[in-house]
């Protein structure tokens, strides 16, 4: 019975860590379904491309952030098989019948949780978390494509307490800072090429060309 309860427990904190794990990568500027795959794949150990690898190999955060999620997925697997192991040693048919029922329904009840308006809720906590631990730079980027020294194609998140947030785009001298916002996307909308009229919003995610170290500078949070 122990056992049985054990690995539902474990289960839901597998879930949770890959959760986790996709938002520490989302706010290194992955895309949230990348983030997400990204995530199961250290986690579990499969799934990666060459290209991924490369995109994980040269991004330090990402790098300890994979470091990390493949640990806790091999400690993940090591216990499972041993609750497991624990789990089938039965007294008779019936107590197999009553462990399974047993798991079964704590995974459909973790499924249905996971499903929940309550579920939603979790993923901010653990996103505002994972921002506190593992991100240190002021703007969260992640560089696209470097065109020559110093140039290249970059995708950031626009911080809440950036001073760029609610100000036009013609307003913001980014033609002084060598920078071309080429496409804004937000949680309902994407914008191809935004005129200098487009006001931006807090936590929008913005294609910028131009000088990668101006981009902090331009989008960085307000200092008090």
């Amino acid at each position: 019975m122990g056992s049985v309860i054990a690995l539902v427990v474990i289960l839901a904190l597998a879930y949770v860590i890959v959760v986790a794990g996709a938002a520490a990568y989302e706010l290194t500027g992955l895309e949230r379904n990348a983030a997400l795959f990204q995530s199961l794949s250290a986690f579990t150990g499969t799934g990666f491309t060459t290209l991924q690898a490369e995109k994980v190999v040269e991004h330090k955060v990402r790098r300890n952030i994979t470091m990390t999620l493949i640990i806790l997925g091999y400690a993940a697997a090591a216990t499972v098989v041993a609750t497991l192991v624990q789990s089938v040693e039965v007294g008779s048919i019936w107590d197999g019948i009553w462990h399974v029922s047993i798991a079964l329904t704590g995974v459909i009840v973790s499924w249905a949780f996971f499903r929940s308006n309550g579920m939603l809720h979790l993923n901010d906590f653990i996103r505002r978390w994972v921002a506190t631990q593992v991100v240190h730079e002021p703007v969260l980027h992640d560089d696209l494509f470097r065109y020559k020294p110093g140039f290249g194609i970059t995708r950031i998140e626009v911080p809440t307490d950036s001073r760029v947030v609610g100000k036009r785009l013609m307003d913001l001298d980014l033609k002084e800072l060598q920078l071309q916002v080429l496409l804004i996307e937000m949680e309902d909308d994407t914008v191809v090429v935004p005129d200098g009229q487009y006001t931006l919003q807090p936590l929008s995610h913005l294609v910028v060309f131009g000088r990668l170290d101006a981009v902090q500078r331009a989008f960085a949070p307000e200092t008090r």
